[in-house]
């Protein structure tokens, strides 16, 4: 029960990481095309989306490892699969911080990250759907 409960809960993770994330690849262009008064409204629609996107990020960090010890004892007797998969979420995660800090720097004012910040979003979905499909060969 406890286990399920934490694959769900994972589930429920990857839901809210990739909601926010696939939201953020429309607001994001948005928010860097419009100017003024147009693109203080939509700071607070991208802090929501990113919020959600981060918070799904730390329940997979933390429900990851817990389901892996307790359903399978740690990685040891893993495929291969599942070292790519890690892999790709290690990236990710290094993809997510490079857009966070480009995002907060095009906040505070410095356009010249804008390509950047979108670029990094970009990664990232691709990484973390990388990750979602070494997964599922490393899991089944």
């Amino acid at each position: 029960m406890l286990i399920n409960s934490l694959i769900f809960i994972h589930f429920a993770g990857l839901v809210m990481g990739f909601a926010g994330g696939i939201s953020m690849s429309r607001v994001g262009p948005m928010l860097v095309a419009a100017t003024g008064e147009r693109r203080e409204a939509l700071w607070p629609l991208a802090n929501t989306l990113t919020r959600i996107a981060l918070l799904g990020l730390v329940i997979l960090l933390v429900t990851g490892p817990l389901v892996l010890w307790l359903k399978f004892h740690g990685p040891a007797g893993l495929s291969t699969w599942f070292m790519a998969k890690m892999g790709f979420v290690a990236a990710g995660v290094v993809s997510i911080g490079v857009t966070e800090w480009a995002k907060a720097r095009f906040r505070r004012g410095d356009e010249s990250v804008a390509g950047l910040m979108n670029a990094a979003g970009g990664a990232t979905g691709l990484l973390l759907t990388l990750a979602m499909l070494c997964a599922v060969f490393a899991f089944n």
